[in-house]
């Protein structure tokens, strides 16, 4: 059987990956050897609701939890992929360095399965300890990789971090990310297990730096604008054809694409041949349906994206983006737009008085193609959250959020 690795890129975005290819020296060896996901997003803006997507297959599990601590009364999957993996004789551990307060109650809600521990640790040292001795077993396993010292608030734990400023940290923190990949991959190498490892590299969430309001000094853990939920993604196989895949997907899908690629055939495949559903549109949120509105600091909000436009509502009304011109999510489409009994108009004053470059941005053509796609995301985005309050049963929350309404800041 072949072995699994996941390693884990927190607070990784792929502005920030693209935008700064000098310090992945490790990182961008490995894509360069593997299949490139370049439109991959994210589910969730909070590294523990991503986990727990990604090793359960789908996002209801904890949606019923009114805060992160909560413990779930039911459970919606049974079991975790990393469950799976063990009944059919995988070592698996699910590794968390370093450990906090949030890791102890994700211990508690079985974040990673009800048959596998998460382990945290608070030296890294430690960490890459217990990598080698699951390597070491002579059993097939499956590690899930979890080094979140580049979390802008545990970046100070980088080697000399407490030396430098908030502002310099942040490139120290990737940095040593970096390095742990390269750490992890030349263990593999060492011990001769690389080309039997299937090594998938898959980002998080980013951070937002203020750029859409102050929310109580967090930078992730807000409302899932492109830049946050645009991540990268990789998989090293070297039975897999190299290059880059457009394809469209999201994080719950990743628990079916290790699941095919542990079955199929050791000779060369092209992807195409793992057989997976095509994507049409992702879904993303930065808290659970149960959770309050926190004023302030978390506002809630839920996304939808084809790969190219992304809509977002939240409890300050509907914004719609192209991520392809507008990855940071700076220009809400609608606000050139009034909203009436869910019909779109333009905005006839602000339309006549604007001239130059904007009537050649947004000719009669862009203003179909905006209402065509902002009636299909808005009816497949409310009903995606419906899915999620009704499983957490809390339908008449979702009057919370402003789907008749454009928010205009």
């Amino acid at each position: 059987m072949r072995n699994l690795v996941l390693i884990h890129l927190e607070s990784l975005s792929m502005i920030n990956y693209r935008m700064n290819q000098d310090i992945f020296p490790n990182l961008s060896h490995w894509e360069k050897k593997s299949l490139f996901f370049s439109r991959y997003f994210s589910t969730a803006t909070s590294t523990l609701m991503v986990v727990g997507d990604l090793l359960y297959g789908g996002m209801l599990q904890y949606e019923v939890c009114d805060s992160m601590d909560c413990i779930p009364g039911k459970y919606c999957y049974e079991e975790s992929l990393f469950d799976e993996l063990g009944d059919k004789g995988y070592e698996t551990k699910v590794l968390y360095y370093p450990g906090g307060v949030d890791c102890e109650s994700a211990k508690r809600r079985h974040i990673t399965g009800f048959r596998n521990v998460l382990g945290t640790f608070q030296e890294y040292e430690d960490y890459i300890l217990e990598a080698k001795r699951v390597m070491d077993t002579g059993k097939p396993f499956a590690l899930l990789l979890c080094n979140v010292v580049s979390n802008v608030a545990l970046n100070y734990r980088v080697p000399g971090g407490k030396l430098k400023s908030g502002l310099d940290r942040w490139k120290e923190g990737y940095r040593f990310m970096d390095v742990c990949a390269g750490e992890i991959t030349r263990l593999l190498e060492s011990k001769d297990l690389i080309e039997n490892t299937t090594l998938i590299f898959y980002g998080d969430h980013g951070d937002d730096y203020y750029t859409h309001g102050m929310h109580g000094g967090l930078t992730h853990a807000i409302e899932p604008y492109g830049g946050l939920i645009h991540t990268p993604l990789w998989i090293y196989d070297g039975r897999m054809t190299v290059g880059e895949c457009n394809d469209l997907i999201s994080t719950v899908d990743i628990g079916n694409i290790v699941k095919r690629l542990l079955q199929m055939p050791e000779k060369r495949f092209d992807w195409s041949e793992l057989g997976l559903p095509v994507r049409k549109y992702a879904a993303a949120r930065n808290v659970y349906a149960a959770q309050p509105v926190r004023s302030g600091s978390f506002n809630k909000g839920y996304s939808l994206t084809d790969g190219r436009f992304l809509l977002m509502v939240s409890n300050r009304g509907l914004e719609m983006f192209d991520i392809e011109m507008d990855m940071q999510c700076q220009n809400n489409l609608l606000r050139f737009f009034v909203l009436e009994q869910g019909v779109l108009h333009m905005k006839k004053e602000l339309n006549a008085s604007l001239q130059h470059h904007y009537r050649y941005l947004f000719d009669m053509a862009a203003v179909r193609q905006i209402r065509r796609l902002f009636y299909f995301l808005r009816k497949k985005l409310y009903c995606e959250v419906m899915e999620l309050f009704r499983y957490a049963g809390c339908e008449d929350k979702i009057d919370e959020l402003g789907f008749e309404q454009i928010y205009d800041n």
